[in-house]
């Protein structure tokens, strides 16, 4: 599925992007190789547009933080 127009497509017709620690940022993964969750994004431009403005939050961690 589309994380930008949340439409199901083949895996195969999706781009797969991942969070690298030393980019910063979301890169692209074309082999679906890189640890991690990943994004994928289908190929309307549109989509690619609305996912380059996506900011990336940490996410909350569950559970007991040692308080």
């Amino acid at each position: 599925m589309c994380v930008a127009c949340r439409k199901r497509f083949p895996k195969s017709s999706l781009r797969r992007h991942v969070l690298a620690d030393d980019a910063g940022g979301l890169v692209p993964d074309p082999r679906a190789t890189m640890p991690g969750r990943g994004h994928y994004l289908c190929a309307n431009p549109e989509c690619a547009e609305k996912f380059s403005k996506y900011s990336v939050r940490p996410r909350r961690r569950r559970g007991g933080q040692g308080e």
